[in-house]
């Protein structure tokens, strides 16, 4: 039944708003305001969100001050970890509320979430007083469907900027503004008050700006000039877009009070974030990573990233979303995009939710300039589309498996399949390097 009404309700009407806005007034009553006991850390952006939020936490963390973290990869308490399963980059308020509350009596002294511009037009933060908001980026065709317009997009992101100066002060907590210099959006953000203000750029003066980067297929060397400071960062994090996301975490932990000197040492030691940029090995002479670039930026990034790291072809295997993402100008500018920087394309299916995944497969072909068995190869089933990418391959490719990343099921109609593209890609790879021929594994015929 309530889903039904939510069917017949359109997302931003009146009722659907209210309703957003007082189940988040209620969850932060029950829970009793657990964001007012930590130091709150709220990241938006239109990509790079979740890498920003893990690295934020795993810096914080490290440091010795116990740190909460809920992204769309996971939610951290301490140095405990749980995926997310709910497919949603900002939880419901009780969901969210209720972990708040678990990092209040785990100890945790800073919370860092990532923000939707959806939970920001819907109020769904109500009740969670920010005091670091970062802007990661803005741009891209996403979310236009829900807001309507850009200017309405940028409108509901500059809402949490506008909340450092409306929500409740905490003592000692100054609050502070973290901007991408770079973005053409940010003058906007900059007019907003804060008590500090951090920029960070690879072009541009600022607090933050990276200079002399090296990048490889193996990590990233570049340093950092902070006021008063300067930092030589080495990290096995890869990609021109990843810079910008370390600067963005370093600049709101150097502003938070991490020291210089532990920040270089904590980034020789990333780990990584699942599902982004993740590689997968067997022993084969090709790459393979697995990365959860879905939208026409995430995917331009990457592609491009990967062309800087590899000598031989990218191989993308993708496939578009059902849902609110079904939009022919999405899926066009996705088309444009893998056409311009992937060599090879394998067409998949992602989450179709409840739309048909051959309508799904039919619009994007309508976009395509390329022809099957044009460097394009239409497979719905997508273990099989993976096989294909991964026994196609030559020594010196990279096969990138986009769209998912960390996700462990795939939600076709109302059911959700255990689906993980790492495992998927490791297994045929085993399987691959057991049987391969000396010189490759790229398959007859």
């Amino acid at each position: 039944m309530l889903q039904k009404l939510r069917e017949l309700i359109p997302e931003r009407s009146p009722l659907r708003l209210a309703y957003h806005r007082y189940s988040a007034m209620l969850a932060a009553l029950f829970y009793r305001f657990p964001g007012n006991k930590m130091t709150v850390i709220g990241v938006t952006g239109t990509s790079g969100k979740s890498t920003t939020v893990e690295l934020i936490h795993y810096l914080l963390q490290n440091s010795g001050v116990k740190t909460g973290s809920i992204s769309g990869i996971q939610f951290n308490i301490g140095d405990k970890s749980m995926h997310n399963g709910t497919l949603r980059t900002s939880l419901r308020p009780w969901h969210m509320q209720k972990l708040l509350r678990q990092m209040v009596r785990a100890g945790c002294e800073f919370a860092v979430i990532e923000v939707s511009s959806h939970a920001l037009d819907q109020n769904r933060l109500w009740g969670v007083a920010i005091d670091t908001a970062v802007l990661t980026n803005i741009y891209d065709l996403e979310h236009l469907d829900y807001h309507g317009s850009f200017a309405e997009y940028v409108r509901s992101k500059a809402k949490l900027f506008r909340s450092l100066n409306n929500s409740y002060r905490k003592p000692g907590v100054p609050k502070v503004s973290i901007l991408n210099r770079d973005d053409a959006n940010y003058e906007v953000f900059q007019e907003l008050p804060a008590d500090k203000r951090w920029s960070y750029s690879l072009k541009k003066p600022s607090e933050v700006k990276a200079e002399n980067l090296e990048l490889s297929a193996s990590g990233t060397e570049f340093s950092v000039r902070l006021p008063n400071h300067n930092l030589e960062i080495k990290t096995p994090i890869v990609g021109r877009h990843n810079i910008f996301n370390l600067l963005a975490a370093v600049a709101t932990v150097a502003a938070n009070g991490v020291t210089v000197k532990k920040i270089e040492e904590l980034l020789v030691d990333f780990p990584g974030i699942p599902g982004r940029l993740e590689p997968v090995n067997a022993g084969q002479d090709f790459s393979v990573v697995v990365d959860f670039s879905y939208k026409p930026s995430g995917l331009q990034a990457v592609l491009k990233t990967l062309h800087e790291m590899v000598s031989g072809r990218v191989i993308c295997v993708w496939g578009g979303l059902g849902g609110r993402s079904l939009d022919e100008a999405y899926y066009a500018e996705s088309v444009r995009i893998i056409e311009q920087n992937a060599d090879e394309f394998v067409l998949t299916t992602d989450d179709p939710l409840n739309d048909n995944p051959k309508e799904i497969a039919k619009l994007i072909r309508s976009n395509m300039s390329r022809a099957e068995g044009d460097n394009f190869y239409e497979i719905e089933d997508r273990y099989e589309a993976i096989r294909y990418a991964i026994f196609i391959a030559e020594p010196g490719d990279c096969v990138v498996i986009a769209g998912r990343g960390h996700e462990k099921e795939q939600t076709i109609g109302d059911k959700k399949i255990p689906f993980d593209d790492r495992v998927v890609a490791r297994e045929v790879l085993q399987f691959a390097v057991a049987t391969k021929p000396s010189e490759s594994l790229k398959v007859e015929g």
